[in-house]
């Protein structure tokens, strides 16, 4: 091993030393070497270094691998020059040969992405090399040829899998019909040989093996040739794809009869079943992308027949979670059987014109699913499938939290009674007339059932009552639930015997899937006594659980009436305060505090005769949740939210709960904590803030730091309308400890690209520049604004946008506030801004006016245009050549709008604001009160704009020296037209 290895071996055991230190230095050595000439050669040659530490070799191979991502495509910067490339393709063919597993894997995904760029252009005979590999030990059977072999397979099956790609498949399909016929040919030989072996009884195990090994990979590289080798809108029955799935089925039937010979302790059991799923795989593969061939395929009859004998036959009590794969691959190719839309067709012209179509209606309907079968089926669906397994009952007797857990997110142990649910749903749907009149006797059956029958007898009841309640959509018409809650279930729900645990667990599953189908108000108050009863301490942990759901649903129905629930409230939240001290996982306390959050908010205001207890236990809750209980911690803050609405006013009781919870997750200390909650934080502060009386110190210390969360963009809305809310909340204080820093945080987003934003960040600025002219400290404000640049930024978009754009006209909006305020004040604020211009300007009222005359078109909203109108007109008296200049340009637009005020039918262009922003909020909130306020108070709500207009006019006439003067001075140089409109239209 020559030195420059040994030196980047250690570096490379030092990039994975466990000292930070040691990995720092090493790192930066890697990055220095990475555009060194021939460093990537030499660490591939490293790699086949049998002399070098194992780690070494496969750091090597990892660290050429990212290397190839970097700087192997020709637009990369620092690209590796041709020779290197060259070099490289050459040496690491040498995989062939590697005897270690790991590193062949390794090498397989470099050779991999090398091949995704440079086939076929710059490595034209990939392909025909790794063809060449796999039939070496073909040519001549010897050990060193048998792993070359293999490796070829895991190779080819590396190589496909990148190529596939959707940017590049093309790649892919001019060599699919080659690469197709080679592997399909590696796995009919080393499938007969095993065969043949195996019934010979042969002694040769690694032999044997390396047979199903090779199949394996053949079969794996076939599924992937298929589905992304082959255009599946040309695949005909006589294809090769639709060839070989007639092959394969007759292959895996042998293979199955092997299998079930085999004992588990057999060294080919599990290679077996793997290739046995394989198989499945490929029927799924072809069925998902061409459904209509699948189902045309000669044995498709024979496919559905061999996996149906497979659903009938298993015995679930032998808890073989690997073979039940096998079973939910039967149930996923009848499935898509039963309900696929691509089988049906779209039109009455279709039907009757396609004849691939018409073929498969037969297929379906006379050959697959024959009445005998689809009764056969869904009997075997209800009375194995969807009861519980030995499995699923020990769970919940040794863990009754992870059981419901489990049942509400399905693991994979569950994964089988799931596609069991799935496929009987699609079937009764398709079928109805052939099932129904089963499922009827089944449930009378099922009430014959008493907690005196045995255990099976139990779980059979269970199932059919499963049934009920997955196709409760379905059963509507079929069975009247009220009459089946009053007359069986109620009763069996109140037994209490042992024996009926499961089935008490079920009622209340039922009602949760029937409360929003078809359950009469009536019987409700009879379902939340039977939901108290099953909530008892006394009660299974399952049913408790299961119940919490249960009330979840039934309270957050649509039918949902508080009058009927109000009575079984307290006992409802007392046994649910109870249940979740009694639980440990933090998933089973998540489903409590949800299901409470849901009856807060439906209960409106008159949760607060619940509300203490409940909001007791919060903090206690939050404290023992520990550091990563986030979900669980979220939950909390949302049911606060819920309460703070709920509460109103009265919210600000709690504030010793939930602004220190505030806090917490504001801590920089805990930067976690903020992107977990942010959020639901927003939520809940937001609400506190609406519903807020006064601003007091522990709400205002929250001010500064939702100025810092500006920074952070995806929640940056949010933060401005909580800003909104504490300007209408708080204007004084607001503006008198903060104002400086408020509008330099405004100023940042006042042209921000989202249009949203902008319009907040206006209003924000609107409200302020409302409520300080009616506390008339106007001036004050407008000076604090003067030492920001939200002024200048909203006067460069205004001058330099030529276009059409909607945030001028919010920022004209924010000006020609001003001037309706005082028309003084935004005379000097014109001198100032002209004073920032360049060159400097004394003012740039007369560019100013010009944009209201040149973009009052582009003015939409009737509040706007009263604004302007009302701005123009205060600015009137303002005797100076600015305003005489633009005074033609005004009457143009106090003319339309004047008009359009005659047109509307009205005498004046009132407009009640409407904020769709506030549709959630109910409309007691103390927030859209002060909102309907300011409205209430706005000058644009309370001034005729005519009267106003006429007024205006009349004060310039006087400042003017009267009428003759007005006239000879000012309207004798303007369009004549234009002043006879305007002197008719003020009349």
């Amino acid at each position: 091993m020559s030195s420059v290895n040994v030196q980047i071996s250690q570096i490379l055991l030092d990039a994975s030393s466990s000292n930070a230190e040691t990995r720092r230095i090493a790192d930066a050595k890697l990055k220095e070497w990475e555009k060194t000439p021939n460093f990537y050669p030499t660490l591939l040659e490293m790699t086949f270094d049998n002399s070098i530490d194992i780690h070494a070799r496969s750091l090597s191979i990892i660290y050429m691998k990212n290397g190839i991502e970097k700087y192997w495509r020709k637009s990369s910067p620092c690209c590796l020059p041709p020779e290197e490339k060259s070099r490289i393709r050459q040496t690491i063919l040498k995989t062939f040969e590697e005897e270690n597993n790991a590193l062949a894997r390794q090498l397989d995904v470099a050779i991999a992405k090398i091949g995704r760029i440079d086939y076929p252009n710059d490595w034209p005979n990939l392909i025909e090399i790794i063809l060449q590999a796999i039939k070496m030990y073909d040519i001549d059977p010897n050990p060193k040829n048998r792993l070359i072999s293999y490796r070829g397979l895991t190779l080819l099956n590396q190589v496909i899998k990148s190529l596939s790609s959707s940017r590049i498949s093309r790649k892919i399909n001019a060599i699919a019909p080659e690469l197709l016929s080679n592997t399909v040919s590696q796995f009919i030989n080393n499938i007969n040989q095993f065969i043949t072996k195996f019934t010979e009884n042969s002694s040769n195990e690694a032999d044997i093996r390396y047979n199903l090994e090779f199949a394996l990979y053949a079969l794996k590289c076939i599924r992937k040739i298929i589905v992304f080798g082959y255009n599946h809108n040309n695949i005909t029955p006589d294809s090769d794809p639709i060839k070989f799935l007639n092959i394969l089925l007759e292959y895996m039937i042998k293979l199955f009869s092997i299998y079930q010979t085999l004992k588990d302790s057999s060294p080919y059991t599990e290679l077996l079943l793997r290739i046995i799923k394989g198989c499945g795989k490929a029927f799924i593969n072809i069925q998902t992308n061409n459904p209509v061939q699948f189902t045309l395929m000669e044995r498709c009859p024979e496919v559905v027949s061999w996996y149906w004998d497979k659903i009938n036959t298993y015995d679930r009590k032998t808890c073989n979670i690997d073979y039940e794969i096998v079973i939910v691959q039967g149930m996923e190719i009848i499935t898509h059987l039963v309900k696929n839309p691509d089988l049906v067709p779209t039109s009455r012209a279709e039907a009757e014109q396609n004849e691939d179509l018409k073929k498969i209606d037969n297929i379906l309907r006379n050959v697959i699913f024959i009445p005998t079968f689809v009764e056969a089926l869904s009997e075997v669906l209800i009375f194995k499938y969807l009861s519980f397994s030995e499995n699923e009952l020990s769970n919940w007797e040794f863990s009754p939290e992870t059981f419901v857990c489990d049942e509400d997110s399905p693991s994979c142990e569950s994964q089988l009674r799931i596609c069991a649910e799935t496929l009987f749903l699609n079937l009764f749907s398709s079928y109805s007339e052939i099932i129904a009149p089963k499922i009827l006797v089944y449930v009378q059956k099922a009430s014959e059932i008493t907690d005196k029958a045995s255990k099976d007898d139990i779980l059979l009841k269970d199932a059919i009552y499963s049934t009920i309640g997955l196709g409760a959509n379905n059963f509507s018409e079929i069975i009247d639930f009220d009459s089946w809650f009053l007359n069986n279930l109620l009763q069996e729900g109140l037994n209490k015997s042992p024996n009926f645990v499961i089935i008490r667990r079920r009622i209340s599953w039922l009602i949760s899937k029937w409360i929003s189908v078809k359950v009469s108000k009536e019987i409700r108050p009879k379902i939340y006594e039977l939901l108290i009863s099953l909530l008892v301490p006394e009660e299974d942990l399952v049913i408790r659980l299961t119940t919490i759901n249960t009330v979840h649903s039934c309270v957050d129905d649509w039918e949902f009436e508080l009058d009927s629930y109000l009575p079984y409230n307290e006992a409802i939240i007392d046994l649910c305060l109870r249940l979740i001290f009694e639980t440990t996982e933090f998933d089973c306390k998540i489903k409590i505090i949800n299901c409470l959050s849901v009856i807060v908010e439906r209960m409106g205001t008159k949760v607060v005769v619940c509300a203490e207890k409940i909001i007791n236990i919060l903090p206690q809750l939050w404290d023992s949740s520990g550091e990563e209980q986030y979900t669980f911690k979220s939950a909390i803050i949302v049911i606060l939210t819920k309460f703070v609405i709920a509460l109103r006013q009265d919210s600000m009781q709690i504030y010793n709960i939930t602004i220190p919870i505030i806090k917490k997750c504001l801590d920089t200390s805990t930067k976690s904590q903020y992107y977990f909650f942010i959020e639901d934080i927003l939520e809940l502060w937001q609400g506190i803030v609406q519903n807020a009386t006064e601003c007091s110190p522990e709400l205002l210390s929250l001010f500064q730091p939702l100025l810092t969360l500006y920074d952070y963009g995806t929640t940056l809305l949010t933060v401005i309308k909580i800003t909104e809310s504490y300007v209408v909340l708080a204007p004084d204080v607001i503006f008198q400890q903060y104002g400086i820093d408020l509008f330099n945080r405004l100023s940042e987003v006042i042209d921000h690209p989202k249009p949203e934003i902008v319009k907040h960040t206006v209003r924000i600025i609107d409200f302020s520049l409302q409520i300080c002219h009616h506390n008339q400290c106007l001036p004050s404000i407008i000076e604090v604004m003067m030492n920001t640049p939200i002024f200048e930024k909203m006067l460069e978009t205004i001058m330099k946008e030529k276009g059409y754009c909607l945030a001028i006209v919010d920022y004209l909006s924010i000006f020609a506030r001003i001037m309706l305020c005082d028309a003084n004040i935004f005379l000097n604020l014109m001198k100032h801004l002209g004073q920032k211009c360049e060159p400097p300007q004394d003012s740039i009222l007369k560019p100013m006016l010009q944009t209201y005359v040149d973009r009052i078109d582009t003015i939409g909203h009737p509040r706007i245009r009263k604004l302007v109108g009302l701005a123009l007109s205060n600015i009137l008296p303002i005797l100076n050549q600015d305003t005489i200049d633009q005074l033609q340009g005004i009457f143009v637009i106090m003319s339309d709008i004047l008009i359009e005020v005659l047109d509307s039918g009205k005498k004046d262009l009132t407009v009640n604001w409407h904020d769709d922003d506030n549709i959630e909020l109910e409309e007691e909130s103390l927030d859209t009160i002060r909102r309907n306020e300011l409205v209430k108070n706005d000058p644009i709500n309370n001034i005729n704009i005519f009267d106003f207009f006429k007024s205006k006019l009349s004060e310039l006439e006087t400042i003017a020296g009267g009428p003759q003067s007005f006239n000879d001075l000012i309207l004798s140089h303007m369009d004549q037209m234009i002043v006879l409109q305007v002197q008719k239209l003020i009349q």
